[in-house]
């Protein structure tokens, strides 16, 4: 794999996509596709590294994207407007089975809120940092926490219900799985090749996703050593370039890229023995 930058071309290892279904699955769905009937075996081709971290950056967003069009759509209707749990419950359901892997849930302004999987919740939303962004008006889209409800590290998903005088009667949100967003991005691109990686991290930085899942959700600046914060510290600065540390006995090169959608820090790269 070769990256181009302005400050010349670097290496990478090459690494084989499994022909072009990585790029073109797309997200219309987040459900299994039932196999071919006749099975091909495509060949292996090395793709530009900035490619493949577009491709992944572009995977991960768009399953958060489409989960808060969703919700915003749903937030239009009567029955989220009616601020009534018993009528927001099965549109609300019907939604989760439309996206990726999540707790789905409707929060009054007080905080209170009920969950599609477990009805009324006996916790509260309203200490929750994003809560208050919602309940002014604005979609929260890549907040991490671990969920209240389910106990799983999370990706918040969150937009304003508006009565009909306009004001904000209630939130409409998505707790996503971290585990599972990862888990589903890798499959879209095909799988992974052994020396490769990626992750996600937020301004914290914690892990928002990763190619090992044991470090979702952990604190990269905790982990490494200096030169490795260093790398980190470069990445939060900036917005796209490329880094290069050592973790697990391993020297990493890492191209890396800041989201529109989240503002997370996506990397992808390679492992030198």
């Amino acid at each position: 794999m070769r990256v181009r930058g302005s400050s010349g071309t670097r290496r990478l290892r090459s690494f084989a996509l499994g022909g072009a279904v990585a790029l073109a699955a797309g997200v219309g769905s987040a459900q299994a596709q039932p196999a071919s009937p006749r099975s091909v075996t495509a060949p292996a081709f090395t793709v530009n590294a900035r490619v493949a971290l577009y491709a992944y950056t572009s995977l991960s967003d768009a399953h958060l994207a489409k989960m808060a069009d969703v919700l915003t759509l749903l937030a239009a209707t009567d029955a989220a407007r009616s601020a009534r749990w018993e009528r927001i419950r099965a549109p609300l359901a019907e939604a989760s089975r439309m996206n990726v892997p999540a707790a789905l849930w409707f929060a009054r302004p007080s905080g209170a809120y009920w969950t599609v999987e477990r009805g009324r919740s006996t916790a509260t939303l309203a200490d929750r940092p994003y809560f208050p962004r919602v309940l002014a008006g604005h979609t929260v889209i890549g907040e991490l926490v671990v969920s209240r409800s389910t106990s799983r590290n999370s990706a918040i998903v969150a937009v304003p219900v508006r009565g009909h005088d306009r004001a904000v009667v209630g939130v409409l949100g998505a707790s996503v799985r971290l585990d599972s967003l990862g888990a589903l991005v890798r499959r879209e691109m095909g799988g992974l090749d052994d020396g490769l990686l990626f992750f996600a991290i937020d301004s914290q930085p914690i892990g928002a996703l990763n190619s090992d899942p044991t470090l979702i959700f952990t604190e990269p600046m905790k982990l490494g050593d200096e030169g490795m914060r260093r790398a980190f510290r470069e990445m939060l600065a900036g917005s796209e370039g490329v880094v290069t540390y050592s973790f697990r006995g391993s020297r990493r090169t890492v191209l890396y890229r800041k989201s529109a959608v989240t503002g997370w820090w996506h990397g992808f790269g390679t492992l030198h023995p």
